[in-house]
């Protein structure tokens, strides 16, 4: 079989913990990962595939909620199988300062 990888913008250093489902392990995963790649961010497939939360949307959103500033930008990308997806791209651009 032929399957077609993307290739990602940025990938994240190794994370630990990736079979911890909850929400508080995924907005951990999910930080850690937005400050390892800086300004370039994450899109929703790197997030789903690399870091094993399959709402990425909806961490991000918890993770604003707690006073992070987290932009999005709308790309064009393709998945591991070579489809092309309209995803959000994420970018930390301040962290809180309850952190």
């Amino acid at each position: 079989m032929n399957k077609k990888q993307a290739t990602p913008k940025s990938s994240p250093k190794a994370i630990k913990n990736l079979d911890d489902n909850n929400a508080h392990a995924q907005q951990a995963r999910i930080l850690e990962a937005l400050k390892d790649v800086g300004e370039q961010g994450l899109t929703t497939l790197q997030i789903r595939e690399e870091l094993n939360c399959l709402h990425p949307a909806g961490r991000i959103r918890e993770l604003r909620e707690r006073g992070y500033v987290i932009h999005t930008l709308w790309t064009n990308t393709e998945d591991h199988l070579g489809r092309k997806h309209h995803v959000a791209r994420y970018a930390l651009m301040h962290q809180s300062k309850a952190a």
